[in-house]
């Protein structure tokens, strides 16, 4: 999805990206839905020059927008980057890491070469095990001035769009567990009867979904019309906190009916349990992400 700001771009067609990524395999999907934001954020903030850059030929590029890392910019030295980030994931891929931190109290994302990159803690799950989402660690790490990406503000001049929000760029989020739940309930449809157990906990888990989907695309569908028409402006304080009680609704409520189908599923096929309790393992490590905590 990273085309730059001057590329007509969708918050559907991400959302719906994801989803299809994450329907196949739930790592993919995770991974698809990092990148994905990343690039939107970088396309908002980031000059044109460090774009072409980092984004040429097939690189790939992950963020942590936790601002957790610390930039010293001396005069007359390069900036150097000291910082420990947790879940960094996409981290076996990446060319460069987008990691979140501060300078003198503003916040910042620093492009950062991902073999100047600690592995603190190698990553163990218990899900999303593809993922490679390691603990990395940055000690005293020079880069580049222009590596370093002022996020208090828009730059002057550029298109808004669906960049007209700091918090747009998690708008895909959901697409995770939502394109995970309708996997399972596409795998497991053909084996309910009448006479299965689970078959009140299926349907449940599946109007749910259905309800999220719809009513995640259906805000996004309306943010698009308005960056379409050049009418997308930075949230209001209550419209910000109705956009993440949406989002957050819709990617806990897809966790939910993953969970309640891998736990109410008595297959006796191995191949399907195995594909459930992995399920089972990937919705319990998406929950405490704290991006889509209710109420934050």
């Amino acid at each position: 999805m990273r085309g730059g700001p001057e590329q007509q771009q969708s918050l559907t067609e991400g959302l719906e990206l994801v989803r299809r990524a994450a329907y196949q395999d739930s790592s993919e999907g995770w991974l698809c839905m990092i990148a994905n934001g990343t690039a939107h954020y970088l396309s908002a903030y980031a000059s044109d020059e460090l774009l072409g850059r980092v984004y040429t030929g097939s690189n790939e590029v992950y963020g942590v927008v936790a601002k957790v890392g610390s930039v010293d910019a001396k005069p007359g030295r390069s900036p150097t980057v000291d910082g420990c980030w947790r879940f960094s994931s996409g981290a076996d891929r990446a060319a460069s890491m987008a990691m979140g931190g501060t300078r003198e109290g503003r916040p910042v994302t620093v492009l950062i070469d991902r073999a100047d990159l600690q592995i603190e803690h190698a990553w163990e799950g218990p899900g999303l095990l593809a993922t490679a989402s390691h603990t990395l660690r940055a000690e005293g790490v020079r880069v580049r001035p222009e590596d370093v990406v002022e996020m208090a503000a828009l730059p002057p001049g550029r298109p808004l769009g669906i960049y007209a929000d700091s918090e747009l760029f998690l708008a895909n989020m959901p697409g995770v567990p939502m394109g995970l739940a309708e996997r399972l309930l596409e795998l497991l449809g053909p084996a309910l009867t009448p006479a299965s157990p689970w078959q009140a906990p299926y349907h449940e888990a599946a109007s749910r979904t259905a309800l999220a989907r719809r009513g995640v695309t259906g805000m996004l569908k309306g943010f698009d019309k308005l960056a379409a028409d050049g009418r997308l402006a930075p949230f209001a304080p209550a419209l910000r906190a109705e956009y993440r009680a949406i989002l957050s609704a819709g990617y806990h409520v897809c966790l939910d009916a993953i969970v309640s189908i891998a736990q109410a599923c008595d297959s006796a096929d191995p191949i399907v349990r195995e594909l459930l309790a992995d399920a089972h393992l990937d919705a319990t490590t998406m929950r405490p992400h704290a991006a889509m905590r209710p109420g934050r």
